[in-house]
């Protein structure tokens, strides 16, 4: 088994069971930088990473992280957040989404569960909030409130995500919108028997 995970694997895994399975079991690719809404979204992060060192909210005091990875031996995960405010008593998570869609998907809770674990295990301070600022024709701010309830689904998630990985047996899931316009629908035994293409 690869470990530690990142917290991609995990998100790839909440978006659909099989994406563990295709690629961390068979070693199958998803060619995602060959998608422009992926590559546009990593042009928009290195631009951030290059050009907003300084730029904090006016609400919050304190120090800039940007772009940093971190690491957890406890929980066997890595993770590169976007940005962060370290305050006085807590981190404060920045997310960036290269999107028109604001909504907080349960994959994207999974996202800041697992990164607000990563800075807690890292940096020592709670990680209450997350601001996920959504920016593609309009730039949007969503504040999101970090319990103990997203970073224990998040958890959950991880081991999951490792249950699949150590046993090899492709996991269950349903059809539904989103496999129309996935990378493996054509070899999925769900999305190949439910699309025409």
């Amino acid at each position: 088994m690869r470990f530690p995970l990142t917290v991609t694997d995990v998100v790839e895994y909440a978006f659909c069971p099989k994406f563990t399975y295709f690629i961390n079991i068979l070693g199958l690719e998803q060619f995602e930088q060959k998608r422009g809404t992926v590559s546009a979204g990593l042009i928009l992060h290195r631009k951030h990473e290059r050009d907003n060192l300084k730029y904090i909210p006016k609400e919050f005091t304190g120090k800039k992280i940007i772009a940093h990875k971190f690491f957890s031996t406890k929980h066997g995960l890595s993770g590169k957040i976007d940005e962060a405010i370290e305050t006085s008593n807590e981190i404060v998570l920045i997310e960036r989404k290269y999107s028109d869609n604001h909504k907080i998907y349960p994959s994207l809770k999974i996202q800041l569960g697992l990164l607000s674990v990563l800075i807690e295990d890292n940096l020592h301070k709670p990680v209450h909030k997350a601001i996920v600022i959504f920016s593609k024709t309009k730039r949007k701010e969503v504040y999101v409130k970090i319990d103990d309830v997203i970073k224990k689904d998040a958890i959950l998630m991880l081991n999951n995500t490792k249950q699949v990985i150590s046993n090899g047996i492709m996991p269950e899931s349903n059809f539904d919108n989103r496999c129309l316009n996935c990378c493996f629908r054509k070899i999925c035994p769900v999305g190949s028997l439910n699309t025409t293409e």
